[in-house]
């Protein structure tokens, strides 16, 4: 028997870019979701603290300080900073013009190094900057005191933003792929009514049907995985870490979830809208 002929218009395509969209950000959002502790220690792990040594400070107590420092369980890449350092890495990032090469240098030796995550909350920081101005030959210690509140409430508007976008394109593709599937039924409608006189099946009618709302959510899954994967790379890189050498179960997650909802909301859409026009008695009443 002859097989349906689908006509690929403007409209298919917007389908398959919206439902695209759809899955890029529903991986996104089970990911932030799911791995929300995971995505808050990334951004911990990187938050930097600054102790400021005396002027003048001998290079014994550097290193006495230095080894004091490493010698901390909860300090992360501990590296010292020298006055020139300071001063180079300040031009660069505000110009010679705010600081010219004929102006006195107006920083001190210092030493830079992260938090083990765990340890990255208000209470412990402030213990830690107690002990650290206690130390002999320290002037100040410097941290970031609201970035971590910061952090945590970025990612919670993020996961609420990203979960409501989510929430309505859900409903705009159902309803799209829904009148996807309408066109097409109309487009062959008397091809279908014909295969029912000599007896085709329900299941042999939804088979063609089926299959092309499959074959538009597989491209469409394929490219939301290669945008997420894309999206953890860039985020890694970002972050100065690979994602898929300690986080590999994000992307897997991510991905099986991108593929699963794709191909659900497409199998039901598609479904709904083959089933309410079989059930009809009239093909008019489908329009």
């Amino acid at each position: 028997m002859k097989t349906f002929a689908f006509a690929y218009t403007p409209y298919y395509w917007l389908t398959v870019t919206s439902l695209a969209s759809l899955l890029f950000l529903g991986g996104l959002l089970c990911s932030s979701f799911w791995f929300s502790d995971r995505w808050e220690d990334l951004f911990k792990e990187n938050i930097e603290f600054l102790v400021e040594c005396e002027p003048g400070v001998s290079a014994e107590k550097l290193n006495a300080l230095e080894s004091a420092l490493s010698q901390m369980e909860e300090v992360r890449r501990l590296r010292f900073v020298s006055p020139e350092d300071a001063l180079e890495l300040m031009k660069k990032e505000l110009g010679s013009l705010a600081l010219p090469n004929d102006m006195k240098n107006p920083f001190q030796a210092s030493f830079r190094f992260t938090l083990d995550p765990l340890k990255v909350d208000t209470a412990h920081v402030h213990a830690l900057h107690d002990t650290l101005m206690d130390m002999d030959g320290v002037s100040a210690f410097y941290y970031p005191e609201d970035l971590y509140s910061t952090i945590r409430s970025r990612l919670r508007s993020f996961s609420m933003i990203t979960g409501a976008v989510a929430g309505v394109l859900v409903l705009l593709i159902l309803i799209m792929i829904h009148h996807q599937i309408r066109m097409y039924i109309m487009q062959h409608r008397y091809h279908i009514r014909t295969m029912t006189l000599v007896g085709a099946t329900r299941s042999y009618i939804r088979k063609p049907f089926i299959a092309e709302v499959l074959k538009m959510s597989t491209f469409s899954i394929l490219v939301a995985s290669i945008a997420y994967l894309l999206t953890l790379l860039w985020i890694g890189n970002l972050l100065g870490q690979s994602l898929f050498a300690s986080n590999l179960d994000m992307a897997i997650l991510g991905m099986i979830f991108i593929a699963a909802l794709g191909l659900l909301l497409s199998f039901s859409a598609a479904w709904a809208a083959i089933q309410r026009y079989l059930e009809s008695t009239d093909a008019r009443d489908f329009i």
